[in-house]
């Protein structure tokens, strides 16, 4: 007899992804010392100034020019435990929390460790924290204060009050770009480090001065240690989002359309992988795939060899049909392949004086 509930496990390595349908990270929480708690405001125009104190109603507004499709706030409490019970009523979100002790950023990594196993895939910003090292972790790293000009106010803010705007943009983000470069221009003043090819190493998403305006440099999260089937794609903030994303909606919509409604037959199996592979060939239509690659999910045959001899059966005289179109309970096991497609960031340009060029065959 099952001994636990329906179990939805969608791993993902480089080489094995699935989604349904496209959903976009589109929601903040932010945790603010006034009294308002468990309130979700989808427009600024729709935030009283009477229930907050200035310097938060401001940092909400300054969340909202990021243009997120919604921003929640909850009361900050003296024990992360009562926060995180309410974390737990939301997923799919960008957390951020500018009075945050480092106590409870260890905190705050332990619990979306934990929920992101049990497909929340939530996200959250930190500023100059330390030991994050993971993809679902952002640290933005500033050595002082930012000076900014809005509604022609000027108005310092510490890194940590900033991670609202930045925090903003991503969830408004396009599926056509990456943070890389983002233009920022409210800042007026900003600490530049000295070393900005070390930060980026170092998992820092930190504030550039190119070209004459301030930006957001190369959009990486925490993530420093590799290992296997955790490359260095999974540093970038892009790639962990498309892999958030398709994550959750194929998990999103096998609860909805899937469980319980559809028995588990070989014929039903192929519809499902059907659908997953049509929203994977659109994925690759609007970019956020590569058409070039193979983008699909397909019948997992080792998977489903391992779940019959599992059983005590020998597998041996069975053929490859045999073992695909097994009865295999109420498992639908299988494999994929897709590839999340980055944003031009690195340019690498010769010339050559005075030679003509190869004509093209």
């Amino acid at each position: 007899m099952p001994d636990n509930q329906p179990n939805f496990t969608v791993t993902f390595k480089e080489l094995a992804i699935s989604a349904i349908k496209r959903q976009t990270r589109g929601h903040v929480i932010i945790v603010l010392g006034s009294d308002t708690d468990k309130k979700t405001y989808t427009s600024f125009s729709e935030i009283n100034s009477k229930d907050f104190d200035p310097d938060d109603y401001f940092l909400l507004e300054l969340c909202f020019t990021g243009n997120p499709k919604k921003v929640t706030v909850l009361k900050k409490e003296e024990n992360l435990s009562t926060l995180t019970s309410k974390l737990d009523n939301y997923d799919n979100y960008i957390l951020i929390y500018p009075d945050i002790t480092q106590t409870e950023i260890t905190g705050i990594k332990t619990y979306l460790g934990n929920i992101r196993a049990k497909n929340n895939y939530s996200i959250a910003i930190f500023a100059n924290a330390e030991s994050l090292d993971k993809e679902y972790l952002i640290n933005f790293v500033s050595d002082g204060n930012i000076t900014i000009s809005y509604s022609s106010t000027i108005k310092t803010l510490t890194p940590a009050q900033y991670t609202v705007r930045i925090a903003g943009i991503l969830s408004g983000l396009s599926s056509s770009r990456s943070l890389t470069y983002f233009e920022l221009n409210e800042i007026v003043d900003a600490p530049i480090s000295s070393d900005v090819d070390k930060e980026a190493k170092d998992g820092n998403l930190i504030i550039i001065y190119s070209s004459g305006t301030y930006k957001l440099g190369r959009a990486v999260n925490s993530l420093v240690t590799l290992q296997e089937g955790i490359s260095e794609a999974f540093q970038k903030i892009r790639i962990v989002n498309i892999m958030d994303m398709i994550a959750n909606d194929i998990i999103t919509t096998f609860k909805t359309n899937y469980v319980g409604k559809y028995v588990n037959n070989y014929q039903n199996k192929k519809r499902f992988i059907g659908a997953v592979n049509t929203y994977l060939k659109s994925l690759a239509g609007l970019g956020v795939l590569d058409e070039a690659n193979d983008n699909e999910i397909y019948l997992s045959y080792e998977k489903i060899k391992n779940y019959i001899e599992s059983k005590g059966i020998q597998t041996s005289n069975m053929s490859y049909q045999d073992i695909i179109t097994y009865n295999t309970g109420s498992y639908l096991f299988v494999d994929g392949v897709c590839s999340p497609v980055d944003c031009m960031e690195d340019l690498d340009l010769g010339f050559y004086l005075f030679q003509a060029l190869e004509s093209e065959v």
